[in-house]
Formats: C-alpha cells, sequence, structure tokens
C-alpha cells in the first residue's frame, strides 16, 4: 500500500487521538441537554426518550391521525373495555362534575334524608335509571323556570327534595301489607279452585318467571290433594300459597277468570307469610325452597307496586342463592340433570327480576355478571328434557356450550344473510344445531338475553364512575349497546318476532312482552341523550351524534304507546293484562310516558315543532291510565302525577304564547273543551294533591288494607329434607 506523506508528517499526538476517538468533553459538555426527570406517558411505556413535556413533542407528532370513522371506532372500542374496569376505577366524586350537567351530579349523591324522612322511608333511595328520578328532575326543571317566569331567584330549589320525590312516587310501599289474623294456615282450597289458579299461574306468569318445577310442581298438587294423609313441608305449602296468591291476583284484573270460592290474593299471602315465617328467620340457613318463597315474594309485592319492598324481598333471593352456588355452573354428581337445570332457571328468574327493579328503582344490582357461570337456560321445556337433543344438553356440558354457541351464530349468520340460508345451513353442525320448535321456554331465553344488555346499559351508563367520563365515550357507549339490542331483534324467531306478527295469535302474550322489554331497554340506554345541557339551551339545535340517540329514545316511547290499540271508545284494561306482563304492565307505560313529557318541555322552552304530536301520545297514555286506575291506586297515583305535569307545561306555554301556538291550542281542546284558560290555569294549580290522601280503589288490586292489623301469631316451622325435585315417599306421611 502506498503510504501517506500526510499521516507520515503528522504528530504522535496527533495520531493516537485519531485512533483511539476520544470527544473532547469540553464541546460535549457545553452541548449536552440535562436528563428529564420523568417522561411523558407514552414515552414511559415505549421506554423512549423524552424532552419532559406533557405530552412530549415526539408523543404530539404521533397524535391526530386518525380519520374521523377510525377515531369513532377507537373511542367505542375504548368505551366497551373500560366497562370492565369499572369497579376497580376510584374517582373523587367531593365535587360536582366539570360538565355542569345536574343529572350526572345527580347519580353520584342523595340528595334527600332517607333516614328521618317518613315519607321517604317507604320510597327508599331513587336513582339514575328510574323513571320516578326522571319525573323529579322534570319537576324541579318546570318549577325552576315558573319561578324565574315569576320573578323569584331562578337557581333557588322551589321545595325540598323529600317532598318533591314523595309527592311524585306512584309506589304503594306508604300503604300497609296488612295481614289477616284469623286464618287458619292448614286449611286450602279446593281440588277445583286450585287446578284453575294453577291453570293461570302457569299460563301467565311461569314463561317469564319459571322459579319452579311446572312438571314436578303439578304432580306434587295432585299427590297433594289425592292423599289427605300427606302432610308436606310449611315450606312447600307456603310456595303453593304465593303460587295462589299470584293467581288470584291477575284473576281479579280479568274478572272473567274469577272462580266460585276463590280467595282474596292477601288471603293466601297471609297464609303464606304464617307458614313460611319463623323465630328465627334472618339467621336460619337457605335452601332451595327458601329462595323460591323469597322470589316469588318480591314477584307478588312487585305485582302488588309494593316496589321497595319486593327490592328488598328479591335481595334476599339473590344472597341466598349466592350462598348456594346457585349462580355458578353445577357439576355434582349427587344432582340429576333435570333439578340442575331447574336451579340454573331460578337463577335467570331472580337475574331478570332484580334487573327490572333495577330500572325502576335505580338502584344497583346485588352482584356483577362476572361472579356468574350459570348456563342460559335451554329452548326447551320440561316435558322434552327426557329426549334428544334436550337430554343430552342438560348431560354434557361442553356439548351443551357449543349447542348453544352454535345455535346463536346459526341465528345471527341467517339474520345477516338471508338469502343465502341453504348454503349457511349446510355449513352448522347438523348434531348439534337442530329445528327447534317455538316454546316458551325459547321465549324465556330470548328474555334474559335482553335482561342482560339492560344489566350492561344500567352498570355502564348510569354508575359514578362512567358518567364523569367525556360525552363521546358515553355516547360510543350507547351506540355500542343499541347495536347489541339491534342484534338480539335480528335473531329472534319468527313465531316470537313483534315486528313480523300483528294482532292475537299464538304466543301474542310474549310476543307482547319481548317488544315492551326491548324498547324499555333502547329508553334506558339512550335516556342519557335527553338530559344533556346542550339539548336545553334556547334556540341551539343538539349535535348531531346527541340527537341520533334522543331520537332512539323518543322512538322507542312512542312505539310502547303504539303496542295499544287507538280506539274511539274507553280503553279496555282488561285486555291489557290478557297481553301484557300485567305485573309490571304500569312501569313501562309511566316510563314512556316520562320520556314523552321529558322532550315535550324541550320542545315547549326551545319552540321545535312537532310538539303537538308529542302531546298526543302524552294523551293517549294518560287516557290508559286513567283506565287502569279505576281499580289500581298506583296507576292512579301515576296518572296524577303525569297529568299534572302536563298541564304545568301547558302552563308555561301560555306564559310564551308566542313558542308553539299550535301545540297552545290543541292542548287547550284537549285538557278541557269547554272551559277557557282561567280555568286550566286553576285546575294544573289544585292537581299536585298530594297522593298519599287518595282513598283504596273498591277492587282487590290495591292489595293493601290500611284498616286491618296484623294480629298473626307465627308458628316456628321444623326442619325438613323436603327438595321439590325429591321422591314423594320424603313425605311425612301421617294419619289424619
Amino acid at each position: 500500500m502506498a503510504s501517506n506523506p500526510e499521516s507520515e508528517s503528522a504528530s504522535p499526538c496527533t495520531s493516537s487521538a485519531s485512533k483511539v476517538a476520544i470527544p473532547r468533553l469540553s464541546i460535549r459538555e457545553a452541548t449536552a441537554r440535562p436528563r428529564t426527570r420523568k417522561a411523558c406517558k407514552g414515552c414511559r411505556e415505549r421506554k423512549a426518550k423524552c424532552d419532559g413535556h406533557q405530552p412530549c413533542n415526539r408523543c404530539a407528532a404521533l397524535q391526530f391521525r386518525a380519520t374521523p370513522e377510525d377515531g369513532d371506532l377507537i373511542a367505542r372500542t375504548l368505551a366497551h373495555y373500560s366497562l370492565s374496569d369499572m369497579s376497580d376505577t376510584i374517582t373523587d366524586h367531593a365535587h360536582p362534575p366539570a360538565t355542569g350537567d345536574d343529572t350526572i351530579y345527580a347519580i353520584e349523591c342523595v340528595q334527600e334524608d332517607l333516614h328521618s324522612s317518613k315519607a321517604l322511608q317507604p320510597i327508599g333511595f331513587i336513582g339514575g335509571p328510574s323513571e320516578l328520578s326522571w319525573i323529579q328532575d322534570l319537576n324541579q326543571e318546570v318549577e325552576r323556570y315558573t319561578l324565574c317566569s315569576e320573578g323569584e331567584t331562578p337557581n333557588r330549589l322551589p321545595s325540598n327534595d323529600s317532598e318533591v320525590l314523595s309527592r311524585v312516587s306512584y309506589f304503594l310501599d306508604d300503604q300497609d301489607l296488612a295481614m289477616y289474623g284469623n286464618i287458619d294456615f292448614q286449611i286450602q282450597p279446593s281440588q277445583d279452585v286450585a287446578e284453575r289458579l294453577l291453570s293461570l299461574y302457569f299460563h301467565t306468569v311461569h314463561p317469564s318467571f319459571p322459579i319452579i318445577s311446572k312438571l314436578s310442581f303439578t304432580q306434587q298438587v295432585g299427590s297433594f290433594y289425592a292423599k289427605p294423609d300427606l302432610r308436606p313441608p310449611k315450606k312447600w305449602l307456603a310456595i303453593l300459597n304465593l303460587v295462589f296468591a299470584t293467581a288470584a291476583k291477575f284473576a281479579h284484573l280479568v274478572p272473567e277468570h274469577l272462580v266460585q270460592s276463590m280467595d282474596s290474593p292477601m288471603v293466601y299471602f297471609t297464609r303464606a307469610r304464617r307458614l313460611s315465617t319463623t323465630e328465627n328467620q334472618l339467621t336460619e340457613h337457605p335452601n332451595l325452597q327458601q329462595v323460591q318463597i323469597e322470589g316469588l315474594t318480591a314477584f307478588l309485592c312487585m305485582a302488588s307496586g309494593h316496589i321497595n319492598r319486593s327490592w328488598r324481598a328479591c335481595g334476599i333471593a339473590i344472597r341466598s342463592s349466592i350462598a348456594m352456588g346457585i349462580n355458578l355452573r353445577n357439576q355434582s354428581k349427587e344432582i340429576s340433570n333435570i333439578s340442575r337445570e331447574i336451579r340454573y332457571r331460578v337463577w335467570w328468574s331472580l337475574y331478570t327480576l332484580e334487573n327490572t327493579l333495577s330500572v325502576m328503582t335505580g338502584r344497583p344490582t346485588g352482584t356483577s355478571d362476572r361472579f356468574c357461570t350459570t348456563p342460559l337456560p335451554i329452548p326447551f321445556q320440561e316435558e322434552q328434557f327426557h329426549v334428544n337433543p334436550a337430554a343430552r344438553l342438560l348431560k354434557d356440558s361442553e356439548f351443551r356450550a357449543d349447542y348453544m354457541r352454535d345455535f346463536t351464530s346459526l341465528k345471527r349468520t341467517l339474520a345477516n344473510r338471508p338469502s343465502n340460508t341453504d348454503q349457511i345451513s349446510g355449513q352448522m353442525p347438523a348434531s348439534k344445531v337442530q329445528d327447534i320448535v317455538p316454546n316458551t321456554s325459547q321465549y324465556f331465553l330470548y328474555y334474559v338475553e335482553l335482561t342482560k344488555i339492560m344489566r350492561r346499559a344500567i352498570d355502564s351508563l348510569y354508575s359514578p364512575g362512567f358518567a364523569r367520563r367525556p360525552w363521546l365515550t358515553i355516547y360510543a357507549a350507547m351506540i355500542d349497546l343499541v347495536h347489541e339490542t339491534d342484534e338480539w331483534l335480528s335473531c329472534l324467531a319468527e313465531e316470537f318476532s313483534f315486528k313480523c306478527h300483528q294482532g292475537s295469535g299464538q304466543f301474542e302474550r310474549l310476543r307482547w312482552s319481548l317488544a315492551v322489554r326491548f324498547h324499555s331497554v333502547r329508553i334506558t340506554i339512550c335516556r342519557p341523550s335527553l338530559c344533556r345541557s346542550g339539548r336545553h339551551r334556547q334556540g341551539t339545535e343538539p349535535p348531531k351524534d346527541l340527537q341520533q340517540t334522543a331520537e332512539i329514545c323518543i322512538d322507542s316511547a312512542c312505539r310502547i304507546l303504539d303496542l295499544l290499540p287507538d280506539k274511539p271508545d274507553k280503553p279496555d284494561r282488561i285486555w291489557l293484562a290478557q297481553v301484557s306482563p300485567w305485573w309490571c304492565v304500569l312501569h313501562y307505560l309511566v316510563q314512556s310516558a316520562t320520556i314523552l313529557l321529558i322532550e315535550l318541555d324541550y320542545r315547549v322552552r326551545t319552540g321545535a315543532d312537532q310538539a303537538a304530536n308529542i302531546n298526543s301520545r302524552i294523551g293517549k297514555a294518560l287516557d290508559w291510565l286513567s283506565a287502569l286506575a279505576v281499580d289500581d291506586l298506583a296507576a292512579e297515583r301515576a296518572f296524577r302525577v303525569c297529568d299534572n305535569l302536563r298541564r304545568r307545561l301547558f302552563l308555561h306555554s301560555i306564559i310564551e304564547p308566542d313558542r308553539i301556538p299550535k301545540f297552545t291550542a290543541e292542548l287547550t281542546t284537549n285538557l278541557s273543551p269547554a272551559a277557557g284558560v282561567s280555568s286550566l290555569v286553576s285546575q294544573a294549580e289544585h292537581s299536585p294533591t298530594p297522593v298519599s290522601s287518595v282513598p283504596h280503589r273498591t277492587g282487590e288490586s290495591a292489595f293493601t288494607d290500611s284498616e286491618m292489623r296484623n294480629e298473626t301469631t307465627f308458628h316456628p316451622a321444623f326442619q325438613t329434607a323436603y327438595d321439590e325435585f325429591m321422591p314423594y315417599n320424603l313425605y311425612s306421611a301421617r294419619k289424619s
């Protein structure tokens, strides 16, 4: 190699420095940047260099690169995965949220003294998902801007919260559940009356509330009447009388089903209480029959308007069932396959009942879905449990899981691709997915799946932590839940699709039940759209995304009322009891009417269009509430509350007549055709009479009698190994 003259002439120091390549410390020290003490969150996760800003320049450069469509998808995904962490999220609730939304703040705190107020103790805490909470908020809002129009301070509350809540509640817990004191618990109705009551119960209640085994219980009742020497345990007799009481409650709603020598519901209920109550009831260990007693008691209290009592009884039933592990999949070899399936249905009965009460009271449920592994009920009736595929489903848990999963996926595939049904069916395992003859158990499976969606809506949209999240996250969660209801609707069998069938026919009652439940769930999901402060600003239109969910909520309320026929004559309350879930149909009517009242309030104050159309729907709801009020104190209270709010909204339209004159003219005609405005003002001012002074209805449906006193003497129940599903030879037979 040729030598480099310059390198030969270089000094030794220069040559040594070029080989070692040591930088000059003085230069490096002059240009070095001090080390960042704390990197931003993004850089900490990537373990990358950071300039210390929050966020740093590197992370800021990576942001805002998603398209609007991807941004919505990201928000929905974050909202979905955030639901699983809600129970572990700790937020500061000491101060109101920065959004200024009073409804969100109401979710995070209690504004009443539930301990000292005698008027509120029968009602209890009312939370965000309840229509009572919505009515209370609307009532205060109407009073607030009414005071403002009269020159009062708008920020001053017109009345205390205790008075407002007790005034708008239509529950009957303030009425005594009086017990008859001279009833012999050993006396039972005749066999003809018992068979008729059992038939009514299993026809109207059992499909939605299969808390007892139909075949087993019917056989046991037959043996009880055929063999007088048999003496079943008191708890079994208590279950029998609770079934009688529930059936008698329905029979008094529909007089054509009344049977001669049939006692009132309170007689059967009193007998059941005497049979099931012991001295150590609170400290005794639960068993399956005790769970059924508590569940039936909760159901009967709900059907009678005693919602707070029903809530407490259902909570005890849930606790008892969890103590027995009914909320978990059972793999014990000591339990028969049929008994295991019945116990699963006991859990899902309590589950649907608790979630219904959760919406009515606005209270959280007793346990999370993450602690429940009970399989969904199979879509086969008890009469089919001994033949395949039902018999194999009960025996093989793995086959059951695959079958239910394939059944669900097939339904969804057929719903999404109706034009290629034959090809899709050929791709599914024929040995697992078979044609199912429509039956009440299939309906109950649909009912449970819809209730699970409602549970997710309550746990997410109405929890204090989630309410503080950004509006985009809340909106994304609502849209996801709406899509779940749409998917559920597309998976319904044709016989249960309330969009395809109109009028009477097979499964009419079950279709009606699914329809009102479906629209009620969508109301619960989209209700937050109606309470955003942006909707209450006069002269402004709500954002497009907010308007979408608000319209879904309003449309669902209208569709519930559309299920009721438009007749020129008086609404038929007997027909409604025959086709509807009569034990909670009042809740659905009040819920839909409240949503429309909230929307009417918004349109009155903003001058929006179509207020008259909303008002006509409210009038229809009031007509049906008035018809139910003939023999139902709870319905009468609900009518007075809703009618009072409607009249006060009308007064506001009179105060500002330039808002919507068409609405004013129509409402004037509907409320009192022969009266003038002054008469209407007088009616509205005198209508808020305290509902607690309303006398009892003349019928049996009130289920109360304040003049009676509890003179019952309870006797201790003896312990027994009796189980509903055990053979009859376990009865303690004695000669009478």
